[in-house]
This record gives C-alpha cells, sequence and structure tokens, in this order.
C-alpha cells in the first residue's frame, strides 16, 4: 500500500496544476465596457455632402451675406471716426462700432451684371412687386442696408422714410439680425417715426401707441379720425403716456422720435 501513495500524489499534483490553468483571470468581465465595443463598420452610405448653391443665396431665410459679392460702407455717429468698409452683414454685426454705426450704404461688387439669386429675386420681388428681379439691383442694396445697424438715434429716418413693403422685404432677409425683431415691428406697422401714418391695411395697426424715447423740445402730434376731425393732440407728455389709434385714423408727428405699439 505505501507504494501507491507517491503515484497519487503525483496524480493529485497534475489535476491541481491543470485546473488552475483554466481559472478565469480575476480581471476578465463578461459583460464587455463601452471601450470594448467594436468600432462601427465603415460604409460607403455615407450622407452626401451638401450640394453647392449659387452665390449669396441662402439669405432670404436669414443667412448673413458671405458671398463676397457686396460690400458695406458705415459711417458713425461720431463724426470724428472715419468711415469702415465690410465685406459681409456677418461683419457689421460684428463690429465693436455696431451701436454706434448712423447708416451704412451697400455695394455691388460683382461679378457683373446683376444677376440675382432665387433668394435675391424674391426679396426683390417682396420690395418691389412688378419688376423685373434682374433689374432690381438698387432695391437689393436697400434691403442690405437696412438690415445693417437700428440706432435709436438713426433708426427714425433709416426705417420711416421706407416704404412698407421695403420694411417688409428686409425683414424677410435677415429676420436673425441683432435688429431684426425690430424690424420686423416696423414692417408689422408697430412702429413709426415722424411723419404722416394711416391706421389701415399696409399702415399701422390699431391700439395703444407710445414714445419709446422722451423727445426733445418741440415735439407736437395729432390723431385724426376718418373724417378729418382732430381727435386728439398733445406734446411729448402725452405721448408718452399713450395715445389710441383707432381704424382709418390718421397720426402726424412732428420732432417726436420713434412711436411703438404698447398692447
Amino acid at each position: 500500500m505505501r507504494t501507491l501513495y507517491p503515484a497519487a500524489a503525483a496524480l493529485m499534483l497534475l489535476i491541481a496544476g491543470c485546473s488552475g490553468t483554466t481559472t478565469p483571470s480575476p480581471t476578465a468581465s463578461a459583460v464587455p465596457s463601452a471601450s470594448s465595443e467594436p468600432s462601427p463598420t465603415p460604409t460607403s452610405s455615407a450622407a452626401p455632402s451638401p450640394e453647392p448653391t449659387a452665390p449669396g443665396s441662402g439669405q432670404g431665410a436669414g443667412a448673413p451675406d458671405d458671398s463676397g459679392r457686396f460690400s458695406y460702407v458705415c459711417s458713425n455717429l461720431n463724426e470724428a471716426v472715419p468711415d469702415v468698409t465690410y465685406t459681409s452683414l456677418t461683419e457689421v454685426w460684428a463690429s465693436t462700432e455696431y451701436v454706434r454705426l448712423a447708416s451704412c450704404t451697400a455695394s455691388y461688387e460683382g461679378p457683373g451684371p446683376f444677376e440675382p439669386t432665387e433668394d435675391e429675386a424674391k426679396i426683390i420681388s417682396i420690395a418691389e412687386p412688378g419688376i423685373s428681379p434682374s433689374d432690381g439691383l438698387e432695391t437689393y442694396l436697400t434691403a442690405l442696408a437696412l438690415c445693417t445697424r437700428v440706432s435709436d438715434e438713426a433708426a427714425s429716418g433709416l426705417f420711416g422714410r421706407n416704404s412698407r413693403q421695403m420694411l417688409l422685404a428686409a425683414s424677410e432677409l435677415c429676420p436673425r439680425a441683432p435688429q431684426g425683431k425690430i424690424i420686423g415691428l416696423w414692417a408689422s406697422g408697430e412702429r413709426a417715426a415722424d411723419g404722416e401714418y394711416a391706421v389701415e391695411d399696409g399702415g399701422l395697426v390699431p391700439g395703444k401707441f407710445h414714445l419709446r424715447k422722451t423727445p426733445p423740445d418741440g415735439c407736437t402730434w395729432s390723431v385724426a379720425g376718418s373724417d378729418g376731425s382732430q381727435k386728439a393732440a398733445g406734446g411729448a407728455a402725452e405721448g408718452q403716456s399713450g395715445i389710441v389709434l383707432e381704424e382709418k385714423d390718421v397720426l402726424t408727428s412732428d420732432k417726436c422720435g420713434i412711436w411703438e405699439k404698447m398692447e
């Protein structure tokens, strides 16, 4: 019996050694980690690149004009500051002097002759219905200029002297401009400058209006009814308190600044 013990012991050692090599490593895991997931297999069905668009297109959706086809010369409210030339609306909007710009003039840089893109033709047709888009360069340049700045000191003249159709075109052209919402107020008839304005379709909307800022001395205004008779009149104090405009009324304002709808 004693001669069997060494063999049995050797067999037991052999079995133990074999079973030890199959013991799972303590670092192994049955659940794959995020880093162990296989990478996606590349395929040939990658998303196609956007199709090229005509230069200057996309503006009707509010995209800045980065086409290089237009330039902008802007003057400052401080006359001591020289005029600055910009190559896109983006540059104008990013200017550190943006809120101090008095006015900007847009120019076409070519290639010539002017051939409007689909978006540009749409803006021209809104601003001046009936005109051929290819003849609408000056119309389009005016809409671009309206998209450049809105300093209150000059907004009355900038927006007040343009037609409702032109303001609607500018609002369509640059709704995402820093002043996009303000242009929209002028276009919708919720703002007005000094002058004479009727409360009607294409003019001011009915409602209560007031002066946005305290005007200088000499502000006078009046409201006439549809029959021409005077319904109300006053100066700065009454204008800031608010006046009510009804359908067919006519507002006449002088040296009062900007009127804005309150409600």
